[in-house]
């Protein structure tokens, strides 16, 4: 009995490691979220590279995609108004330096490969409506002036 104690304690004595290692997948696993505010009374639709989101109201939560954070592009449209696009800048995610601590190469290299190691800059966002223009009521402006 005494052996198997000895084998069992040595086994999770071992495993321990790599059952800790990548903390940024473990903690901020999955796609990050962002919340998008705004003065808006219709409803809008909101366009990730994830999913898109028709006809919700805001404020909303979106996901986006963890593996092109850097200049990825969320458009916003609605009937009555034009949004500019919001634009996501990444940070780095201090999760990752966990496995440094820990001293998990595995566990860094997970992160690399799930870009857990970044994070959104940014997490909310307000979006200020900007009135359409009617592309006839712009035509017959300028049929006018002539």
């Amino acid at each position: 009995m005494k052996h198997f104690s000895k084998t069992v304690i040595a086994a999770f004595g071992l495993s321990l490691p790599i059952m800790l290692s990548s903390c940024a997948t473990i903690v901020s696993g999955g796609n990050p979220s962002i919340t998008i505010n705004g003065n808006v009374s219709e409803p809008v639709t909101i366009v990730t590279e994830e999913q898109t989101y028709p006809n919700i109201s805001l404020p909303a939560v979106v996901k986006v995609n963890r593996h092109h954070l850097d200049g990825q592009r969320i458009r916003i449209t609605s009937d009555n108004y034009k949004f500019n696009d919001i634009i996501l800048e990444k940070s780095v995610n201090g999760w990752a330096f966990g496995n440094i601590l820990l001293g998990g190469l595995i566990g860094w290299g997970v992160d690399l490969a799930t870009n857990c190691v970044s994070k959104p800059a940014q997490t909310q966002f307000t979006i200020l409506p900007l009135e359409k223009q009617e592309k006839e009521a712009v035509k017959s402006e300028s049929d006018s002036e002539q």
